[in-house]
């Protein structure tokens, strides 16, 4: 597991207070885990600018989330499968613990959780209603001394789980997904299926099992992270252009977008780049503020 920022190894990155990171993934899990990443808490807060919630965005994926009252406490608080969100979940910053995480690629969680994953879109799940052994999970992850540790551990389970059950013939769903997101979301959902050499039922089908969500509504969210990442490199708020944005990301118009967006986010862009701190050096990386580029 290769550290995203910092160093080759985990264990040489430091856990920042108020940082999120994200690590690469091993060979074997590479197809399956986008990234395992770590939110440490102690965000700075103080300055009154800085918003005192923060919105978690959909992002087409599964999350398997540990939280621990700090990064040296000697186990777990809750540990949790995270659903496939079809919207924001709106979190208090200050009262955020130290979580690491796994992020598994889009349709690829049920090699693991072994459960469809409509059963948990938009819902947090115990891990212990979905996998008998969470006991043991958590025994692991309480031996573990520090945060790379629990990293390895995480990344071991999900090894072993990957040996102990077949992952089924999904090339449907991952071709799908990979033109949804080559497209930035704005692919013709009705000609996809048919390129695919099967109905738009069966794949909404095998969607709702693998991906959690129907494939027009996760090209909706592909879109919505295209819009993130452009709103996230402009130099301020009020440099950017939503008409021009809105017609780049494929949206019909600014009105198309800022409904969109409003539905799943449950604010508007403008609305959501000010409480962001775009432009600005007020920006707390949280849950999800990247793109997605571990793998």
């Amino acid at each position: 597991m290769s550290a995203r920022a910092g160093s080759s190894q985990p264990s040489a990155t430091p856990i920042v207070p108020g940082r999120y990171a994200e690590y690469a993934s091993s060979g074997a899990l590479r197809p399956f885990v986008e990234c395992f990443w770590t939110r440490e808490a102690g965000a700075p807060l103080g300055d009154a600018r800085v918003p005192r919630v923060h919105r978690v965005l959909p992002d087409g994926c599964i999350d398997l989330l540990v939280e621990f009252p700090s990064a040296n406490a000697s186990g777990p608080a809750s540990a949790m499968a995270v659903g496939t969100m079809t919207r924001a979940l709106v979190l208090d910053a200050e009262d955020a613990g130290s979580f690491i995480g796994v992020r598994f690629r889009p349709g690829k969680a049920t090699a693991f959780l072994h459960l469809p994953a409509c059963e948990l879109t938009d819902l947090h799940v115990s891990l212990g209603d979905v996998w008998s052994d969470a006991s043991a999970v958590h025994d692991a992850l309480a031996a573990a001394p520090d945060v790379p540790a629990r990293m390895r551990v995480l990344e071991r389970l999900l090894i072993e789980r990957l040996a102990d059950g077949g992952t089924g013939d999904q090339r449907d769903v991952d071709e799908a997904v990979r033109r949804i997101q080559a497209a930035g979301g704005s692919l013709g959902i009705t000609r996809l299926a048919p390129s695919l050499g099967v109905t738009r039922q069966h794949l909404a089908r095998r969607f709702a099992r693998l991906v959690g969500v129907p494939p027009k509504v996760f090209a909706r969210v592909v879109r919505l992270r295209r819009v993130i990442e452009r709103v996230r490199a402009a130099e301020s708020e009020r440099a950017l252009n939503w008409t021009a944005l809105a017609l780049e990301a494929g949206y019909y118009d600014q009105a198309h977008l800022v409904d969109e967006f409003r539905e799943l986010a449950g604010v508007t862009p403008s609305a959501w780049a000010r409480s962001s701190g775009i432009g600005s050096d007020l920006v707390i990386p949280f849950f999800q503020d990247r793109g997605h580029s571990c793998g």
